[in-house]
Formats: C-alpha cells, structure tokens, sequence
C-alpha cells in the first residue's frame, strides 16, 4: 500500500478550522492528518494550537514554540503518512492513531511510527501525548504494523 502524501494545509474555513480561524479536526485522524501537513508546511502556530492544554511543550514561551516547530520544514523532507490504526472512546472524548511517517532529515531515513493520544477539549480535538518507535526497529514503511506489535515494539 503506497503512503498517503501530505494534504493541504489547514486553512481557514476548511475542514480543520471553525469559521472563527480555531482548529478544528472532525476525529483525532483528520487532526493527525492536518498535524503532519502542518509540519510539512512549517505552520508552527497552528502545531502548538492544536497540543492539549496538558502537553508539556505549553511550558515552553509560544512563540519561541511555535517558531522551533516551524523549522523542521527545513531540515526534514515529508514524504508521506500512513495510518494504521485509529480509535476513539465511546463518549467521544479520547481517541488514538497509530502512524507510520516516512521522513528524510539531511539524506537520512528518519521515519517512526507514533502512537498518538489526542483528547477533546472545549469540543475539539487536540494532541496530547504520542510514543514512537524509529523507523530501524519497524517493518519497511511500517507495513503490516498493528497496535499491539507497536506496542511490543515500544516496551
């Protein structure tokens, strides 16, 4: 199965905003998907609206966040994204994606597979948290990657 390239970016009035200009992601994986095509498209802000309010990088000043996240267009290369798994709670509130990204960093193979926990807040998705395996210890282009070999893969 060929990656998915990265979508566009996550505009105004499209899907992953509201009509005010907030982020807005219809289910963790359309955020996941709209997150990665953020870093792929060094749109640092929009990265650092769409954390938890719980997640550690809010401890670090926005800007200088927000500028940090926007670098990694210029050193890395965004190849593409494939989604292996996804769940969400029965209430709606938490949910995961499993993610294999396929990323160059200066001629070096840089991929990882994440899984990712996002949460609802205020009544949109954000990103709370994620535990990644680098790319050596997986699969090729992470294929045939369930939850539960990740899981084994990450202990």
């Amino acid at each position: 199965m060929p990656l998915d390239p990265p979508r566009p970016p996550p505009l105004r009035g499209l899907l992953w905003t509201d009509p005010c200009g907030n982020p807005q992601g219809r289910d963790p994986e359309a955020l996941m998907r709209s997150r990665y095509a953020a870093f792929a498209l060094g749109l640092g802000d929009y990265l650092v609206d769409t954390l938890a309010s719980t997640h550690p990088d809010h401890e670090s000043p926005r800007q200088e966040l927000a500028r940090a996240l926007s670098r990694a267009r210029e050193r890395q290369r965004f190849l593409g994204l494939r989604i292996l798994h996804t769940e969400e709670d029965e209430g709606g509130e938490r949910g995961e994606v499993l993610f294999y990204a396929r990323i160059f960093e200066r001629g070096h193979d840089v991929s990882f597979a994440e899984l990712s926990t996002f949460v609802r807040e205020d009544g949109a998705w954000r990103y709370a948290e994620g535990v990644l395996v680098p790319g050596e210890k997986l699969p090729r282009d992470g294929e045939g990657l369930t939850r539960e070999r990740f899981l084994a893969l990450a202990r």
